[in-house]
């Protein structure tokens, strides 16, 4: 038999006086768990994996060589209105991870604020930005010219749904999800290529939408990752 040390802390008021299932992978019921609570548990040698479930949320984790083992059980979303509310109806928004001592001692509440990477305004690739704001209109005209075109409502979809999603960036006040922004920026940087694929004008026309498409992706995949190297080095 091993030891497994485990703490659950859930954000807000979320299932605190619900009780959570641990499993492992032979359906062998380890233990039961509410928010805030320390159990210290045995498991039988042979057990590979921790199963975590409540109601719908259901996630499998491997349990890793030793005798003494802490794992910490949490929520995994982005917490952020309304993406908050997608994020917990996925299955493994209620996840956990095997940790050291001194990190499973040093688990709390503040979890929640850490875990995600914040940016300043100032940071967001403002010519990128600008660019993309171009190639959505751009395409939300071709899409109003070309009549004849069969991709005219997909290519109008693109160039809208694009614009507003770069809105979202350039609205914001003072800091922005780094995930967030790079979701938006890589999506926005598919779908222009996707629509610059879908005219059916001149060539040349065509070439420079889909350059002009590539140079904001690339661009933009440059920037993220600039910003995550920032955003890690902080933290060290």
């Amino acid at each position: 038999m091993r030891k497994l040390n485990l703490k659950l802390l859930l954000p807000y008021n979320w299932a605190h006086i619900r009780k959570i299932k641990v499993y492992d992978d032979k359906k062998r019921l380890l233990t039961k768990i509410m928010h805030g609570e320390e159990p210290e548990i045995e498991i039988p040698d042979d057990s590979k994996q921790v199963i975590i479930k409540l109601d719908f949320y259901k996630s499998v984790i491997t349990i890793p060589q030793g005798e003494n083992l802490h794992l910490i059980l949490f929520m995994d979303f982005r917490d952020r209105f309304p993406i908050k509310y997608f994020d917990t109806l996925k299955r493994k928004c209620l996840t956990g991870k095997f940790v050291t001592q001194e990190e499973f001692e040093d688990f709390s509440l503040s979890f929640y604020a850490n875990a995600h990477k914040w940016i300043h305004k100032t940071e967001v690739d403002k010519g990128s930005l600008f660019l993309g704001f171009l190639l959505s209109a751009g395409l939300t005209v071709m899409s109003v010219v070309e009549q004849n075109n069969p991709y005219q409502d997909i290519i109008f979809m693109i160039g809208l749904a694009s614009f507003f999603s770069l809105l979202a960036i350039q609205i914001e006040n003072h800091k922005i999800l780094l995930y967030d922004y790079k979701s938006r920026m890589i999506a926005s940087g598919a779908a222009f290529m996707l629509g610059s694929i879908f005219l059916q004008s001149s060539f040349p026309l065509i070439v420079l939408f889909i350059l002009f498409s590539l140079t904001f992706l690339l661009k933009s995949i440059h920037s993220i990752g600039q910003l995550y190297r920032k955003v890690n080095l902080g933290k060290d």
